[in-house]
């Protein structure tokens, strides 16, 4: 493994266990027993770090969501997809936990963010128009789905947090279990053979 991956790997375990504002450079150099000089001939500072591991998410995250697109038709592409993605963010969990300071202290994640929540609304819409012609939800009329898709964003948004502060079942369905609590949100809005399908996926 090259130099540059170690300190964004060991960078990203430190930023989880005790968040950024803890870590400082020179621990994540001492961490990997190198020296200061030679992290910082790959990165800086550690805002180059941080910067990014963001970038990579933002990477993983895109992906994620372009294989939902990709998928649309698939029956199961939902279950797979979400779990991706909630993979995706636990990886790199201290971006959430600290999104707030971290959207302060950098213009280019608190831009991408802004960009990032209308993409995956946009995204939540259009899957909803397909199950809704599919006859898996209840039509437009019957629920407000933009109070809907809204909450959905906001537990994509705030699972993490809750995670870290209450969750304490097995840690390998941890995933699993606030999959369940994301599409649960949905389903008031199943169809009777909505609710039949989703049975059949679990």
């Amino acid at each position: 493994m090259k130099t540059s991956e170690k300190i964004l790997a060991k960078a990203l375990f430190l930023f989880n266990e005790k968040g950024p504002d803890q870590v400082s450079a020179l621990q994540i150099s001492q961490e990997l027993g190198i020296s200061y000089g030679n992290l910082t001939y790959h990165f800086s500072k550690k805002d180059d770090i941080i910067l990014t591991l963001y970038q990579r998410l933002q990477t993983e995250l895109n992906n994620a969501l372009s294989g939902l697109v990709q998928s649309l038709f698939e029956e199961t592409f939902y279950l797979k997809l979400i779990n991706q993605i909630l993979e995706v963010t636990w990886n790199y969990r201290f971006v959430y936990l600290n999104l707030s300071s971290l959207m302060t202290q950098f213009e280019a994640i608190r831009s991408a963010e802004k960009d990032y929540a209308k993409s995956r609304e946009k995204i939540l819409s259009k899957a909803k128009e397909y199950l809704i012609r599919e006859g898996f939800l209840q039509p437009d009329h019957q629920v407000d789905y933009q109070l809907t898709i809204r909450t959905l964003s906001i537990i994509l948004y705030s699972w993490i947090s809750d995670a870290n502060l209450f969750y304490e079942g097995d840690q390998s369905s941890k995933v699993d279990y606030y999959s369940r609590l994301f599409f649960n949100v949905a389903l008031p809005s199943l169809t009777e053979k909505g609710m039949e399908k989703y049975r059949g996926l679990l």
